[in-house]
């Protein structure tokens, strides 16, 4: 008895002890610049034992129940225990390497969210190199046996008696079972996080003003199954108020108004080219106070249409900053609108509403079009030709490891340009070289691969329009480029508390432009639909949460972004940002105000989540 009961206790706190030794690994490698003390690491490891306790917990049931059963019949527990343990190893190791690779792209720690792009494996692992991905493996297997052995060492001793299969005495059993019993019900208490009425959650284990701080001490396989059985039914999460104050705090914020106080373009029905800029930022463009000599194109470009120089990305990731751009319709912190094949097909977009006033929709994309059901929204939102991977040449795939490259790409948008038939028509490009691994035939920028991967993106982009500007197309033309999301923490050290942390670029081009312009209001991407119907006469009705920039209705600017699992709200006073972890505010500056832009914005996750679910 003695040797099972020591089994137990030693195996679960072995389990603790490999998850306390990843945080300080985790933080170190994705700390940035932040300085960290000896505290802070000992604070992380303190503070993180809450979801320690409960994932050893997990884990631990089994050899648990294995004892107990062993009680009264032989079983070979030792060959058992050797294939659970390998198993054990082997997601410890791929949920800590998961996380520490993931988190320096995404900021934010492991979780269910990652399944979503397990349909197209090939996608999900194309932002890493061949040597990046070998080198992954390597430690997987590494790991996977370093950990497997560091288990059966520890729990040598009492590994050994019951690989004996020896039959303890009738009493022994029965203390054995009681023993077992006991340690179950302490195992229970720290699954749930204490006897408190509270149970464990993501954010039990915040502790700090610094978020690199609390997302070190989440423990990544608890954040990977808390969000697991988390992503059904958002309702009473996302539920802040009763249903008239709700109301009474969202009304006005979504003005319809088809009216125009400022007449952008020469023509109701010009040509449109949309292209969406794979994760440009403000940050990498000099006119819109970014960083000096990366898009030296889009600068000048910019000084000869309509810019907007406050525009905000509403999410942070491709299928959903899509689907904020062109169906006007708002990100949600955990779930993907595009994903959800059922109800991202009720969506109206900028293409189905062209499409009701005789233009025909096309879609360019060097990559996989199935990726995260994009096929499935494009075709259901109003796109009926679809070019993508598939219709490119396996040399021009293979030119980045998502696939063709963007000097590609463009020239697939010029040449369909040059073949439409009749007019209007209205033609998308997603470009795709802006996009980790950071791999372009290009490089004006040595040093920095990401710089030089975005300035690649602008020369192709000026390129291109340039070669435009010499066709007869141009005169009845619109261009809008836009971002889908911005880079997480880049430049290094970028946060979500910073007030610039998601603008991107929104320019106006084209031959149709009635004169350049700037305008400085807050905005957000899903304001585009809303926004650019009214200019050309069509109604902007079908989109409730797409707000008409320029009319006269648009009188309190504001942007609202979600980020996985929280949201920034920034207005004319300042920013909030809020964690829905935690259930606190993570930054409020100016601290006045602050309690409204954050009402606000829980108004309208609360609002949007309740349109989203009834759809």
């Amino acid at each position: 008895m003695k040797e099972r009961t020591l089994f137990i206790i030693k195996y679960y706190f072995s389990l603790i002890g490999l998850s306390v030794l990843y945080k300080p690994l985790f933080l170190m490698f994705n700390n940035g610049d932040t300085a960290c003390s000896i505290g802070d690491y000992f604070n992380v490891a303190t503070n993180g034992l809450l979801h320690d306790f409960a994932v050893a917990g997990y884990f631990t049931i089994i050899p648990l129940l294995l004892i107990m059963v062993s009680l009264f019949k032989e079983i070979p527990m030792r060959k058992i225990l050797t294939c659970y343990n390998w198993g054990v190893a082997f997601l410890f190791t791929l949920a800590f390497l998961a996380d520490m690779t993931l988190y320096p792209y995404w900021g934010v720690k492991l979780d269910a969210s990652v399944l979503i792009y397990l349909d197209s494996p090939l996608n999900a692992f194309a932002s890493i190199t061949i040597w990046h991905f070998l080198l992954l493996l390597l430690l997987l297997a590494g790991g996977t046996y370093g950990i497997f052995r560091l288990l059966k060492l520890f729990c040598e001793k009492e590994y050994q008696p019951m690989s004996k299969e020896l039959k303890p005495l009738a009493t022994s059993r029965w203390t054995m079972l009681g023993a077992g019993i006991l340690i179950g019900g302490v195992m229970f208490i720290g699954i749930r996080g204490g006897v408190t009425e509270s149970t464990n959650n993501i954010g039990s284990v915040y502790f700090s003003d610094k978020q690199i701080l609390n997302h070190s001490a989440v423990n990544p396989i608890f954040s990977f199954l808390y969000s697991l059985m988390h992503t059904e039914d958002f309702r009473k999460e996302y539920t802040f108020f009763e249903e008239e104050e709700r109301a009474a705090i969202f009304n006005g914020l979504y003005p319809h108004d088809e009216q125009i106080t400022d007449t952008l373009f020469t023509t109701r029905r010009p040509n449109i080219i949309t292209i969406v800029l794979e994760g440009m930022s403000a940050e990498l463009i000099e006119e819109l106070g970014g960083m000096k000599g990366v898009t030296p194109n889009f600068n000048r470009l910019a000084r000869e249409g309509v810019l907007f120089t406050n525009c905000h990305a509403n999410s942070f990731r491709t299928d959903r900053g899509l689907i904020c751009a062109l169906s006007g319709y708002p990100s949600f912190p955990k779930t993907s609108v595009m994903k959800s094949t059922t109800k991202s097909q009720k969506l109206p977009s900028l293409a189905s509403a062209l499409a009701n006033e005789g233009y025909t929709n096309t879609f360019i994309y060097g990559g996989d079009i199935n990726f995260t059901n994009m096929r499935g929204y494009l075709y259901s939102t109003g796109y009926r030709t679809l070019i993508a991977d598939e219709d490119f040449t396996s040399a021009e795939r293979s030119t980045h490891q998502w696939g063709a490259g963007d000097d590609i790409t463009f020239n697939r948008l010029y040449e369909t340009v040059k073949s439409q038939k009749s007019s209007p028509w209205h033609i998308t490009l997603l470009t795709l070289s802006s996009h980790e691994p950071w791999s372009v035939p290009y490089n004006r920028i040595p040093g920095d691969e990401i710089a030089n991967s975005f300035a690649f993106t602008d020369e192709e982009l000026g390129k291109f329009i340039d070669r435009l500007k010499q066709t007869e197309e141009w005169k009845n033309t619109l261009v809008i480029c836009i971002s889908d999301h911005t880079l997480a923490r880049y430049p290094e050290g970028s946060k979500q508390s910073d007030i610039n942390r998601n603008r991107i670029p929104l320019l106006f081009l084209g031959g149709v432009i009635k004169e350049p312009k700037r305008i400085e209001a807050i905005c957000n991407q899903s304001d585009l639909v809303g926004t650019i119907l009214p200019q050309l006469g069509i109604s902007n009705a079908p989109f409730p949460f797409s707000r008409n920039i320029l009319g006269p209705g648009y009188t309190y600017p504001f942007a609202y972004h979600c980020f996985n699992n929280g949201f920034t709200f920034i207005d004319g006073t300042g920013i909030s940002v809020f964690d829905l972890d935690s259930r606190k505010a993570i930054h409020n500056e100016p601290a006045d105000g602050g309690k409204q832009r954050l009402d606000r914005a829980k108004a309208i996750l609360q609002t949007t989540y309740f349109d989203f679910y009834n759809k």
